[in-house]
């Protein structure tokens, strides 16, 4: 399947991605039951990643972050997102590197999501996590085309490339709304670099001497 030509119509369904989507949903329903301040729930405020207050005692906010979410819009489409691209992810990559992606991505998320600047701000939801799993996605899978609106048809690497930049862009310039940009753009690095073996500096010499190998190979023919 790497780089064939598909079109997304649909998820695939795994025990794995049950669990997870049952899990943020368990947590939602929670913090629904947890009123607090300022229009934030008790368990955003014990579990959720405050910039500035993370070291060294809030550390396992880095994780716990990534499973509340702000409203029911929110846990919607991020675990609508899931649903689209981690089953075919889990059953592409197998389970224990599915499982260190989606982790890895929400704690990388969270750690550059800890130096946002410092305020009354509470970042949640599993978005780091999700840009982590749709790299992935755009550097296994580059010709699927998904509907962004559910309208416009578009290959995922550039859909992935764009939210990128546009994560560069707002937390160069500031705004862009009540989104943790910080948080999405280190879980697409994590997710670039994890399945694209940058860190692993022989496999990938080693399979670029490949490619140019079969490059001239090609031209002889």
């Amino acid at each position: 399947m790497y780089g064939n030509y598909q079109v997304r119509l649909g998820g695939t369904w795994t025990r794995t991605i049950g669990t997870l989507i049952g899990l943020n949903v368990g947590v939602f329903l929670l913090q629904s039951f947890s009123p607090g301040p300022h229009g934030v729930d008790n368990l955003s405020w014990i579990f959720g990643l405050l910039p500035g207050d993370v070291f060294p005692y809030r550390a396992y906010t880095l994780l716990t972050y990534a499973f509340l979410h702000g409203g029911p819009m929110h846990l919607f489409f991020n675990m609508l997102t899931l649903y689209f691209f981690g089953g075919d992810l889990q059953l592409f990559m197998g389970l224990k590197r599915f499982l260190i992606l989606y982790f890895g991505a929400a704690l990388s998320g969270g750690i550059l999501g800890a130096f946002m600047p410092q305020g009354n701000v509470v970042i949640i939801g599993a978005s780091g996590a999700l840009f982590g799993i749709l790299a992935a996605y755009a550097v296994y899978f580059p010709q699927t085309k998904v509907l962004l609106f559910f309208i416009i048809p578009i290959k995922i690497w550039v859909l992935v490339l764009g939210f990128m930049a546009l994560s560069v862009y707002f937390i160069a310039v500031g705004g862009g709304g009540n989104v943790a940009h910080l948080a999405h753009l280190g879980g697409a690095i994590f997710g670039l670099l994890y399945v694209g073996r940058f860190w692993r500096i022989g496999s990938l010499v080693s399979d670029l001497r490949y490619k140019w190998r079969r490059r001239r190979f090609r031209r002889i023919q």
